[in-house]
């Protein structure tokens, strides 16, 4: 009798996975339906038709905008099915950003900044000399700053006419960090972290140690005002706001892992040595797990201290604060999407297997922290 009751359970799965398969979602029955739901299960996940590298933003609505190497930013419901989709004119690496009246701002490699209303028609779009991998932030004026691999970083006015743009020596890949005083951060290949006014002027840079492709990796911010980024010489800096060096720790391989910071401020960084890292604030090493292969994901930190972080080998770990593997999620390819953690504690992010996934998580929430996820929220406005 057991055994006739789990196969009619088991063909009811069948039945309402099939069902939703032509749409591109795949969706697990609810937890209503099953009883508790287990961490680090599948809640559904989404087929585009390209890599995701680009990190899910989550809107106030719980909509989530991803991009897509099909050249789609997509909208989510958060059920799993599609709200919207914008074709860009090319691949789509650049995670998107939410402004506070719901515009949604991403850049392309076909150089475009974009600024999509929020039914997914176009707005304005702003073209760069290159393609755009950085991730744009969004200051308190709503001024937008993205990098471009024509070497500058822009200033965008929020009806899509340029404020002022930098000339660094080298593309930027990194994605700009704005801090509380309106100062806006950012790595270049040319091996600078850079502090710019928000006039345009340079505050101040900083030369990190030679490397091939200088700082790749994303800045990251505490309440103190230190900046914490990486490069591809392996370390990892915590800049004082005034420019000048706090401490570095170098790891076996490039960084390329934008950091994230704690509530307790410990910092979080993975490298490409395979190893996911936690520092205590003053730069001695707290703890350091060995994965699969390297991390260029950035972990999210969810309200409980759980880190949640991707890496190459298309797993999705969570781990406790001290460091113990809690469980993991395997996807079928890379992952370099950065991990954001839902209201409810759905863990989204994306692979190279061309899904979105939804996956059950262990924390009700973001952790109330001083950087806690890419880009520091869900809205991934990249401003502390």
């Amino acid at each position: 009798m057991k055994k006739i009751g789990l196969y009619v359970f088991g063909l009811m799965i069948l039945v309402f996975v099939i069902s939703d398969y032509t749409t591109g979602m795949i969706r697990l029955p609810s937890q209503k339906s099953t009883g508790e739901i287990l961490a680090g299960t599948l809640k559904w996940k989404y087929k585009t038709g390209g890599e995701v590298f680009s990190s899910p933003a989550i809107g106030i609505d719980e909509t989530i905008y991803v991009g897509s190497f099909d050249g789609n930013v997509y909208a989510l419901n958060p059920n799993g099915t599609l709200k919207w989709k914008y074709k860009a004119g090319g691949k789509v690496g650049s995670s998107p950003a939410i402004g506070p009246n719901g515009m949604i701002y991403v850049g392309s490699y076909d150089g475009y900044l974009y600024a999509l209303n929020p039914n997914g028609t176009l707005r304005w779009r702003y073209g760069t000399g290159d393609e755009i991998h950085s991730s744009p932030a969004i200051g308190k004026d709503g001024t937008i700053y993205v990098g471009s691999f024509d070497h500058h970083l822009y200033a965008i006015n929020p009806d899509g006419t340029l404020k002022w743009k930098y000339k660094t020596r080298w593309y930027i890949y990194s994605s700009p960090a704005i801090g509380k005083d309106g100062t806006i951060y950012v790595g270049s290949y040319d091996g600078y972290a850079y502090a710019l006014n928000s006039d345009g002027t340079l505050k101040w840079k900083y030369k990190t140690d030679i490397s091939e492709y200088g700082v790749v990796s994303s800045p990251a911010l505490d309440t103190s005002g230190t900046i914490y980024v990486g490069n591809d010489y392996g370390c990892i800096y915590a800049i004082r706001s005034n420019g000048t060096l706090n401490w570095k720790y170098r790891t076996d391989r490039e960084i390329v892992s934008p950091p994230v910071v704690g509530e307790d401020r410990t910092v979080y960084v993975g490298s490409d040595d395979h190893c996911f890292y936690a520092f205590y604030p003053d730069g001695t090493l707290k703890w350091k797990y060995e994965v699969g292969d390297w991390i260029g994901s950035s972990a999210a930190v969810g309200t409980n201290g759980m880190i949640y972080v991707g890496s190459y080998d298309g797993y999705l770990y969570a781990f406790s604060p001290d460091g113990i593997l809690k469980w993991k999620y395997k996807t079928g390819y890379w992952m370099v999407s950065s991990p954001a953690i839902g209201k409810d504690g759905t863990v989204y992010v994306g692979s190279y297997d061309h899904y979105i996934y939804a996956i059950y998580g262990n924390s009700r929430g973001l952790a109330n922290s001083p950087w806690p996820m890419f880009h520091h929220d869900l809205r991934h406005t990249g401003r502390n």
